[in-house]
């Protein structure tokens, strides 16, 4: 009597278990692959701002070296 209860039992859960795991799998691949590529377009983006700031800094240090440097060249005239 034990074995015919324990496999009254475990065909529900086995079908149970494969169902749960067959609606779970294709269902989310979607949301799943969806949010992947929106991290990804975000981390693009952020990529190509990083880089936009960095030539932006660049060039404003570049533009201050050569203020600092004329302005040096002018004293040094003045002072020879």
């Amino acid at each position: 009597m034990k074995t015919n209860t324990k496999r009254t039992l475990l065909v529900p859960a086995a079908t149970l278990l494969a169902l749960s795991l067959t609606a779970c799998g294709d269902s989310d691949d979607g949301t799943a692959e969806q949010m992947g590529q929106k991290i990804d377009e975000a981390a693009e983006q952020a990529s190509e701002e990083m880089q936009e700031a960095k030539s932006s800094m660049s060039q404003a240090v570049e533009s201050a070296g050569d203020k600092i440097e004329a302005l040096g060249d002018e004293v040094e005239s003045k002072t020879d």
